[in-house]
């Protein structure tokens, strides 16, 4: 139970990465906030991980949102000790085949989401010198990848938001690192294996360890950046892809 003095929040937490996630800090003994886009996935998720979760639908792409969730999520289970900014979207669709609205979207929910909840939460946690953050990349934002070319952009955004951000920190006893996952089995993945099957399984081929990862596999290297075995770690991207990315 080595977050039973913990509270945390995940973005994005309804599904996916970010359900495997909360599952996780929950068996620790952490106290589990966790936002959403969708109110019905919100209903799904609670029912999974029981009463105790605080859920909370929640644009991460407006501000006014995050702060607005924010401040109603500290009167409720007071201040954050642990960030992990989940929150996603992507298609696999090629770059000259998208429109600005695409876009706007992408950028909005993977980079300028993760600005305004490190905006809202950083504040905190330097009053207290104590805090966490796990921010979750992907690989394509550290080597590229075609048919997510904006995508990758937003997601190699939030590595230097990460890194600089780490340095800025580290002063007030604040870490913040990134998971970077390879091909993983949720939702997005299946979204896009409609259009883009074909890519999706040329990709898994190129995977040295044979096999897509699963959420809980992202979910236990969140869990170990945020915990005390990693405690000495702090602007460091950990790449979980099955040995698809070794840079």
């Amino acid at each position: 139970m080595i977050f039973a003095e913990s509270t945390v929040l995940i973005t994005g937490g309804a599904q996916g990465i970010g359900l495997a996630t909360a599952q996780r800090f929950l068996q620790e003994g952490a106290r589990v906030a966790i936002w959403a886009l969708h109110p019905e996935s919100l209903v799904a998720a609670r029912a999974t991980l029981g009463s105790s979760v605080l859920t909370m639908v929640t644009d991460v792409g407006d501000p006014d949102a995050v702060d607005r969730s924010h401040r109603i999520l500290e009167a409720s289970l007071g201040p954050i000790d642990i960030l992990v900014n989940n929150a996603g979207y992507t298609l696999t669709t090629p770059f000259l085949q998208e429109d600005r609205v695409y876009w706007e979207r992408i950028v909005r929910t993977n980079l300028w989401g993760v600005v305004f909840t490190c905006h809202a939460l950083l504040p905190s946690m330097v009053v207290r010198k104590q805090g966490v953050v796990v921010n979750v990349v992907s690989d394509a934002g550290r080597v590229g990848m075609a048919g997510e070319a904006v995508y990758a952009a937003s997601k190699g955004g939030v590595v230097a938001l990460t890194k600089s951000l780490a340095q800025e920190m580290a002063r007030y006893h604040i870490r913040l690192n990134c998971v970077s996952p390879g091909p993983t089995r949720t939702r997005i993945l299946e979204d896009n294996a409609r259009e883009a099957q074909p890519l999706i399984d040329k990709m898994v081929r190129r995977i040295p360890l044979g096999e897509i990862a699963e959420p809980d596999d992202i979910a236990q290297a969140i869990l170990f950046l945020a915990g005390p075995g990693a405690h000495h770690i702090t602007g460091q991207v950990l790449s979980v892809s099955g040995g698809l990315t070794m840079v």
